[in-house]
């Protein structure tokens, strides 16, 4: 069974385009059938120059693997972990997530002539972690502006009421020559933002605020009243990841 599922989940090399030697962004036709869609519709004037070879005047080849500050990957690195169809397991793989591209990047070794691939997106698909403290789905979400989304979240708490989520974004910002002698140019970089939604019994799962008074709002008034008093005596700081899973714990032990 599991050699049938297998191909199905993992997808066939994912080649970035930066391995592209002198040739345009990749044309929207056919994208619906492309795994990759979601990377070639995001793409732009900028990415070509950030990871195409370019061959400058003097013949030399620059390769352009990122910007000069930052980076799209949560990690650079690759990290063992273990994809999950349903209930079953289709092995270990070194992997790594892309998040401006909002892809994962799988591997069956660490040796650098193998490229990696993609893990398809599909909400029966998860990527576990090797050390258990992170799980990867592509999920339907409602961010703080109402709006729907998809994409990958990372599973921080898990109860039988309340789920935590992370979702990560990555904002490339172009390079910008110095406007004159006085002031510095500003480089290339990549910039990463945080934000963590929550799902209460298996319902929509939406961003939630890290500020006190906003986040109590987004609560019924009985569990709004308890959870306040609750954060004021334990000093809880929602901004700090580990206060807010405290938190999130509570409120599935006082069963608000």
């Amino acid at each position: 069974m599991k050699h049938l599922i297998l191909p199905a989940v993992l997808l066939s090399f994912f080649v970035l385009s930066g391995q592209l030697v002198d040739q345009a962004a990749p044309q929207m036709a056919g994208v619906e059938n492309d795994p990759f869609a979601n990377f070639h519709q995001r793409w732009t004037p900028s990415m070509q120059k950030l990871f195409q070879l370019v061959r400058d005047d003097d013949g030399k080849v620059t390769h352009y693997v990122g910007a000069e500050v930052g980076t799209p990957y949560e990690t650079t690195d690759f990290k063992k972990g273990h994809v999950w169809y349903k209930d079953e397991d289709l092995g270990e793989f070194f992997y790594r997530f892309n998040i401006f591209s909002n892809e994962i990047e799988l591997k069956r070794t660490q040796l650098q002539e193998e490229k990696h691939q993609a893990l398809i997106r599909d909400p029966n698909v998860v990527l576990v972690s090797n050390m258990k403290d992170k799980e990867y789905y592509y999920l339907s979400f409602i961010s703080d502006k109402t709006m729907n989304k998809e994409g990958y979240l990372i599973r921080l708490y898990n109860g039988s009421s309340f789920k935590l989520y992370k979702h990560l974004e990555s904002k490339f910002t172009e390079a910008k020559p110095a406007a004159n002698s006085m002031v510095n140019p500003t480089p290339s970089k990549f910039t990463t933002f945080s934000s963590y939604l929550l799902q209460k019994n298996d319902g929509e799962i939406r961003e939630i605020s890290l500020k006190k008074n906003k986040f109590l709002k987004q609560l019924d008034a009985n569990s709004a009243e308890k959870m306040k008093a609750y954060i004021k005596e334990n000093k809880i700081d929602l901004s700090e990841e580990t206060q807010l899973i405290r938190a999130i714990s509570h409120m599935e032990e006082a069963d608000l």
